[in-house]
Formats: C-alpha cells, sequence, structure tokens
C-alpha cells in the first residue's frame, strides 16, 4: 500500500510529463478537491496560471481527474464526459471484479 504522500509525487511526475509541451509546472494538483476513497485518491489539476488569474484563456481543457490506486500505485484517467462520481463507481466495480 503507497501512502498520500506517494500517490501526490506520482501524479506530479505524470503532470510535469504532459506539461513539458506546455512550459515546467504548468499544470498542477488542485490540492483542495483532491478525493480519497476506499481504493486511493483522486487528484484534480489545472494550469497554475489559471490557478492564480482565473482567467479562462488560461484553463486547461480536457484535463479529466486521475485516480492513483493506493494498493498498485497505479494511475488511472478518468474523463470530462460523465459526473466523476460515476467514473469512481466504475472505477471500483471494475477492481472489485478483479479482487473476486
Amino acid at each position: 500500500m503507497i501512502p498520500f504522500a506517494q500517490a501526490k509525487q506520482i501524479v506530479e511526475s505524470h503532470l510535469a510529463s504532459i506539461s513539458k509541451a506546455l512550459e515546467p509546472d504548468a499544470a498542477v494538483i488542485v490540492e483542495s478537491a483532491t478525493l480519497e476513497r476506499a481504493f486511493g485518491w483522486v487528484f484534480f489539476y489545472q494550469s497554475r496560471e489559471y490557478l492564480r488569474s482565473g482567467s479562462f484563456s488560461h484553463a486547461l481543457a480536457g484535463n479529466a481527474p486521475l485516480i492513483v490506486d493506493r494498493l498498485t500505485g497505479d494511475i488511472v484517467a478518468t474523463g470530462t464526459r460523465h459526473p466523476i462520481e460515476q467514473y469512481l463507481a466504475e472505477y471500483e466495480a471494475s477492481r472489485n471484479r478483479s479482487d473476486a
């Protein structure tokens, strides 16, 4: 099992790799939005500039929340088409099926 700090580090590394095309640290975790569930954590992220300025011209689009599984450390992107709770329920159900 991994601790929260390691899960956060996994997401930060992932965000650093996807934001290389933009600028270093362009995408950052929105810590106040992080959710903890039995299976792990759900991290939301946005551009640092949007969080600083509030200007929609700096907002990221299509930035689906990321799940970090507390047992494996795997990172899984959710989606943006449905409410986050639907993605979390689907993830939890798929995880329960694999445990059976």
